[in-house]
């Protein structure tokens, strides 16, 4: 993708003055920012809007964090949208697809069959949207042709976490993208902080009607970028109601735009409506699910659950899909008219 402004776009590697300032930080938390001088007139044009950047009144004014443009270069665009990264380099996995087909070859005359289609592919590295934002911060502004602007990336970095070189060249692009400075300083936050930007903290509440269920996940909820909220749950608790979950989910503080469901210890069905481009179906131990940082939940790889991506037929992807789960669980009979098909 083209980068819609008049600076070097993106890096396919890391540029070494940034990896010689990330040798010289001796913590491991790592702020993705950099400063830069930038002409008034520039800024009266609006060509750093984009990022909260703006005259005021003849003075330079900021706003933000905002989130960056999806158009702004193609690590925006992942940082957005999210990013399906097929990977060669792994195993290959066993993945089941469903779909419906007509009986004897006459849908309309005999019905149709939800069937299931089992096959090794490759893995994906499924990245969702990372909701990296960029705010700006006036350094020096003497009135002058220039002022001298911090741009600044959140969230920070730890050395520790997945990923950790992939995500430094997305976090230092999506800077570069959108400002045409990037850099790496070392961070005065301390760990506590940070992780308590990133850890989702999940309430567990267990079953009732759907009007106890749905108060209870809504409760003081309202994420500024997750419209209809409570009637996204009110529509997806009608979905889980018939298939019985053992509780239900909702993420806490800041993370309330994420909910779902638990129907087995290793069976969680969830979905962050901030973004709401997919729902998942994540096979693991709900004791080790519930300690798992929301970046670790959005960096996964696809041999450890399903998505299933909110287009036409999702809901019944999702019910056929559920249903398979929950029978190989010993939790529900199998579907009726259910034909497996293996092919290699």
């Amino acid at each position: 993708m083209a980068s819609r402004f008049p600076w070097k776009g993106n890096y396919q590697k890391v540029p070494p003055s940034v990896q010689a300032s990330l040798d010289g930080i001796a913590g491991d938390l790592i702020a993705v920012a950099a400063t830069k001088k930038v002409a008034r007139e520039d800024i009266a044009a609006g060509l750093y809007a984009h990022v909260g950047l703006r005259i005021d009144n003849d003075e330079v004014a900021t706003s933000g964090p905002l989130f960056p443009p999806a158009d702004a270069g193609k690590w925006s665009e992942r940082n957005a949208f999210g990013w399906d990264r097929k990977r060669q380099d792994w195993p290959m996995v066993q993945k089941t697809w469903t779909f419906e087909s007509p009986n004897f070859g006459d849908g309309a005359r005999n019905g149709w069959t939800m069937r299931s289609w089992t096959k090794d592919v490759y893995q994906h590295q499924i990245f969702e949207p990372q909701g990296m934002t960029v705010e700006p911060t006036i350094l020096e502004d003497r009135g002058g042709k220039m002022v001298v602007v911090k741009f600044a990336l959140a969230p920070m970095l730890e050395r520790g976490m997945p990923e950790f070189d992939l995500m430094l060249l997305w976090s230092i692009n999506v800077l570069q993208e959108n400002t045409g400075v990037t850099g790496v300083f070392a961070s005065e936050a301390t760990k506590e902080e940070y992780v308590a930007t990133v850890t989702l903290d999940w309430q567990i509440f267990p079953p009732g009607t759907a009007d106890e269920v749905v108060s209870r996940l809504v409760g003081s909820a309202h994420p500024s970028n997750a419209p209809d909220f409570e009637k996204h749950v009110r529509e997806r608790v009608r979905l889980f109601e018939g298939f019985q979950p053992k509780a239900y989910l909702r993420g806490q503080g800041g993370f309330g735009s994420y909910f779902g469901a638990q129907f087995a210890d290793d069976l969680v069905v969830f979905e962050n409506l901030k973004y709401g481009n997919a729902i998942y179906l994540l096979y693991e131990d709900w004791s080790e699910v519930s300690q798992r940082s929301r970046l670790d939940l959005l960096r996964d790889q696809d041999a450890h659950f399903d998505r299933v991506v909110h287009t036409d037929g999702w809901q019944e992807r999702l019910t056929a899909l559920l249903h398979d789960k929950l029978f190989e669980r010993g939790l529900r009979r199998r579907r009726s008219g259910y034909r497996a098909k293996r092919r290699g």
